[in-house]
């Protein structure tokens, strides 16, 4: 019962949303091969995009490189997997996509470690 009423609490703080796709190996039933093919795992699921970190540029040969480290807060239930791909819209009007690592999961919601690879 405490895990419900945690979980109900903290998804009225999720206002942003997520897409999530994952590779898996299926059969062309034209051809009978087996292709690796992305397919949708989860739409439009709320969730919370916080940085985990102070992001500073890397300094490289010619140039600078700066890396995000995040962290996607999600309902209980939403279970990623290491290099699934994520879109998520965040309500300020940003659009992140990248690549997750494993969901850590709690009763009352979903702790996934998230690289983002452009910010538009």
């Amino acid at each position: 019962m405490r895990g419900k009423r945690e979980a109900e609490i903290l998804a009225k703080t999720f206002a942003d949303h997520l897409t999530a796709y994952r590779k898996e190996m299926r059969i062309d039933p034209e051809t009978q091969e087996s292709r690796e093919k992305e397919i949708l795992i989860y739409e439009n699921i709320i969730c919370a995009l916080s940085q985990s970190g102070v992001n500073v540029p890397e300094r490289k040969e010619f140039h600078s490189e700066k890396q995000m480290n995040a962290v996607i807060f999600t309902p209980p239930g939403i279970f990623l997997k290491d290099n699934d791909r994520v879109v998520i819209n965040t309500l300020s009007g940003q659009c992140f996509c990248g690549k997750t690592g494993k969901t850590f999961a709690y009763i009352s919601h979903g702790e996934t470690p998230f690289a983002p690879e452009a910010v538009t």
